[in-house]
């Protein structure tokens, strides 16, 4: 059985790019559940591993956050994979070499706050077309985890605990 929602948690700087250079398109990583720890032990949800849980990932994001601890691996993470997409979508024509320069400019230079993590909330009906399995080799776990390389804005909320 299919659950109504689906979560994903994000980092404030990778929604604001999205936003300003993919046209607020946002490509996520979600989950049915946002607590993977909360779902009944021997449930195949249950089987999460905390790197794609939304819930511990978002527990991780705010604790760097709050302390500002400036070798968190979530946050160094999330800033090469920023910069390493800027240089895609220049090399693919996505973005000018001016907008990627931009880009790199926002998370050299962003402040803890902009790495803030943020819940999105997202009604699988408007997603079930184009909802993509991870593949189970690209899995963290066993559970399941998928995939949205378009949503849009207006296809998700967003919450902060």
């Amino acid at each position: 059985m299919s659950l109504p929602l689906l979560y994903s948690t994000n980092v404030l700087l990778k929604l604001l790019i999205q936003e300003r250079f993919r046209g607020d398109i946002h490509y996520v990583w979600c989950s049915e559940s946002f607590d993977s720890q909360s779902l009944a032990r021997y449930s195949l949800g249950s089987h999460i591993a905390p790197t794609s849980n939304p819930a511990d990932i978002y527990r991780e994001l705010k604790s760097a956050v709050q302390r500002k601890d400036q070798h968190c691996y979530k946050i160094n993470e999330q800033k090469g994979s920023l910069k390493s997409l800027a240089v895609a979508w220049k090399t693919n024509g996505d973005i000018s070499i001016q907008e990627e320069d931009e880009i790199t400019y926002m998370v050299d230079n962003a402040s803890f706050d902009d790495w803030r993590p943020l819940i999105y909330v997202i009604p699988r009906a408007l997603v079930e077309p184009r909802l993509q399995v991870v593949p189970a080799n690209k899995r963290a776990s066993f559970g399941p985890e998928y995939i949205i390389t378009d949503l849009q804005r207006h296809e998700f909320d967003i919450i902060e605990l």
